[in-house]
């Protein structure tokens, strides 16, 4: 019978050898790894949804890019090799379509977890609409930005805090009315969100809502609008769509309560 028995340096080699394939094995992961095995398992309802894809795991890229009912475009990632030996699914991103592009550093987790800080964006109002499903208005304008930090935790936690500036806002329904421009200030609260959004003092129409979002998506909104200048009756006219009647200083309360994205949105009107 032959001696198979092999030299201490010879083992090395092997062992060398071995470890040598499996880093290559690694390196040349082609970046349909992430959507055929590594997305599945941290996002089971598949929210996340790339198509095209390109490139390699580590540094790869989708054509085609959808987070629920929203339309990145093109992504291009980075992956950290080390978290992911860690266990963490940590990215480098940064989206861009005709109407929107932005960056940021995204983590995924089991369990529908995810994570994301240093997030730059600058996007079209109208790809909020599908939020607001069940409010009598249609939006427009442009959403410029940034969020320092977001957690998300399926039916849990949606936490935010950052700031973002919805430039030249407009209602588009029930009537046509430019707003002049918004801050929208979000901070956490609990496992979910307090959002402040104020008007910048130079459109027809003074503003102060509160805004809190719940980890399951369940909001409520309190606040007023009111007309800047109210001889101008296609304004408080359009505002009574959205408030109640005027109070004795012209500003219509609202409160509403609902889920996002829902169309049995409830409203309730205050009138003060």
């Amino acid at each position: 019978m032959a001696n198979l028995k092999l030299s201490k340096k010879n083992r090395q080699l092997i062992y060398v050898g071995l470890a040598c394939y499996l880093v290559f094995l690694l390196i040349t992961l082609p970046a349909s790894f992430l959507t055929r095995y590594i997305l599945p398992s941290v996002d089971s309802t598949g929210m996340v949804k790339l198509q095209s894809v390109r490139g390699s795991l580590w540094e790869g890229q989708a054509n085609n890019t959808r987070i629920g009912q929203f339309n990145l475009g093109v992504l291009n990632w980075d992956l950290s090799s080390w978290g992911l030996l860690l266990g963490n699914i940590n990215l480098d991103v940064n989206f861009k379509s005709e109407l929107a592009n932005g960056v940021g550093d995204l983590s995924l987790g089991l369990g529908g977890s995810a994570s994301a800080s240093d997030i730059e964006l600058n996007f079209p109002a109208e790809m909020l609409q599908p939020l607001f499903s069940g409010f009598p208005i249609s939006i427009s304008g442009d959403l410029r930005g940034s969020i320092t930090e977001l957690n998300y935790i399926q039916f849990e936690q949606l936490q935010a805090d950052g700031r973002v500036v919805w430039q030249g806002a407009a209602l588009r329904a029930p009537q046509n009315i430019e707003l002049g421009d918004f801050l929208i200030d979000m901070s956490p609260l609990n496992q979910g969100t307090k959002i402040k959004v104020t008007d910048q003092n130079q459109g027809p129409v003074k503003t102060e809502l509160n805004i809190k979002l719940t980890g399951k998506g369940k909001y409520t909104l309190n606040g007023w609008m009111q007309a800047r200048d109210q001889s101008q009756q296609h304004i408080t006219e359009a505002l009574r769509f959205i408030g109640a009647r005027a109070d004795s200083t012209g500003r219509f309360w609202v409160s509403y309560n609902g889920s996002l994205g829902k169309k049995n949105v409830r409203g309730q009107r205050k009138i003060r």
